[in-house]
């Protein structure tokens, strides 16, 4: 059973309240021209469900056509490729969709149900082409045997599907979880192959006390050292938002 909330507009009409409150963009001078954000993809897929809400769609327009007070954007982030019905809407460049991407084989053994990654950069391409501010969430990053070489091919790719002068953000998400995150894994997927052993991970603790598990020290540095180096490389106009 899929439930969807038909609010749409309510929750839409509600934002004008929250223009120039943010932290994060708005609120900071290193992010303050992109304005207030609004994410739309916190705790689902919205292009996975787009065909039964036209949310999506909706938010979009109204991004462009309402009158705020204020600069905005409007976030979403998919694993999903049916961007047709979003191409031809006015948007006004206020409406960044990223992309979550993987390595090859991270996509092959882990993302079952969703676009393969082929068909996401194709789509990339595409809303980027159509004017969209794009960005690609590369996540969750995993040290897999040949990491270098397959990361290296998935950045290429994203390279020649772009157009000239795209605006592209990159954000970097290595794999970690909590004791509850694989307790629910585990019973979801109980064959899974997922790597969650706390023995080859380094715990951190937030502030409030959560638990998370991640890689160590050293891996760390090495994934980072890498993208650091290779994005620029390969994908010049790119923005690394972060790291975590």
């Amino acid at each position: 059973m899929t439930r969807v909330w038909a609010d749409l507009d309510e929750a839409l009409s509600g934002l004008d309240g929250y223009v120039g409150a943010g932290t994060v963009t708005s609120g900071t001078a290193a992010r303050g021209d992109e304005g207030t954000t609004f994410e739309a993809s916190c705790y689902t897929d919205p292009l996975a469900l787009e065909h039964l809400t036209g949310g999506l769609a909706a938010a979009i327009t109204h991004f462009d056509t309402h009158d705020w007070s204020g600069p905005v954007q409007l976030r979403a982030t998919t694993k999903f490729d049916d961007v047709a019905g979003l191409l031809d809407l006015p948007h006004g460049g206020r409406t960044r969709l990223r992309f979550s991407v993987n390595a090859t084989s991270v996509d092959r053994r882990f993302e079952g149900s969703t676009a393969k990654v082929p068909a996401r950069l194709a789509a990339l391409g595409a809303v980027a082409a159509a004017g969209h501010p794009v960005g690609l969430t590369i996540a969750p990053i995993m040290p897999v045997e040949g990491w270098r070489e397959e990361y290296g091919a998935l950045l290429d790719d994203v390279a020649a599907v772009l157009p000239p002068g795209a605006d592209l953000t990159v954000e970097c998400i290595t794999h970690r979880f909590t004791p509850g995150s694989k307790e629910t894994l585990l019973d979801w997927y109980p064959r899974t192959r997922l790597e969650m052993d706390e023995s080859r991970r380094t715990t951190k603790r937030g502030k409030f006390g959560a638990v998370k598990h991640v890689y160590p020290k050293e891996t760390m540095a090495e994934l980072r050292s890498w993208f650091e180096r290779e994005l620029p490389a390969r994908l010049p106009s790119a923005r690394l938002l972060y790291w975590t």
